[in-house]
C-alpha cells in the first residue's frame, strides 16, 4: 500500500479512494478498510493492540474462496501490512487482529448476510506467530 494511502487510513480510521489493494497468496484481492488500536486514543508507544480491517468482496463466495483457501492470506497480510503498521504506528504491539468481509461492517456490528472472517497473530520481533483463533 502506498505510504500516504497508509497515513490517511491510520489518520482517519477508513480506506482512502487511493488505498492499493493487497494481493492474498489465493489471489483475492484485500482492501484495507480501517486500522483500530487498543487501547483507544493512546499514542503509539502505549498502543498493544492492532486491529487491520479489510475488505474483499470475492469472499461473499465461500464455495470458491472458503476460509480454507484464504486462510493463509492472513499470516502473509500479518507479516506484510500488520507488522508495517506495528512498526510505524504501535512499536510496543504485542498483537495484530487481521479481519476480512465480504464488505465493509462498521466495528463491534452483527451483520449475518456478510462474510467474515478473524486470525490473531502474536507480535514476537519482527515476526506474526499464529495465536490459534
Amino acid at each position: 500500500m502506498k505510504s500516504a494511502a497508509l497515513a490517511v487510513l491510520i489518520a482517519t480510521g477508513t480506506a482512502s479512494a487511493e488505498a492499493v489493494p493487497l494481493r492474498g497468496l489465493s489471489a483475492v484481492d484485500y482492501l484495507p478498510h480501517e486500522v483500530l488500536f487498543e487501547p483507544a486514543g493512546a499514542y503509539d508507544a502505549v498502543r498493544r493492540l492492532v486491529r487491520m480491517r479489510l475488505v474483499a468482496p470475492q469472499i461473499a463466495d465461500q464455495e470458491q474462496f472458503g476460509f480454507d483457501v484464504v486462510e493463509p492470506d492472513f499470516q502473509a497480510l500479518c507479516d506484510g501490512e500488520g507488522l508495517r503498521i506495528v512498526a510505524e504506528f504501535a512499536p510496543n504491539a504485542r498483537e495484530i487482529v487481521v479481519s476480512v468481509a465480504s464488505e465493509a461492517v462498521p466495528f463491534g456490528e452483527s451483520a449475518p448476510n456478510v462474510v467474515q472472517y478473524f486470525d490473531l497473530f502474536g507480535v514476537e520481533g519482527n515476526t506474526c506467530v499464529w495465536g490459534g483463533l
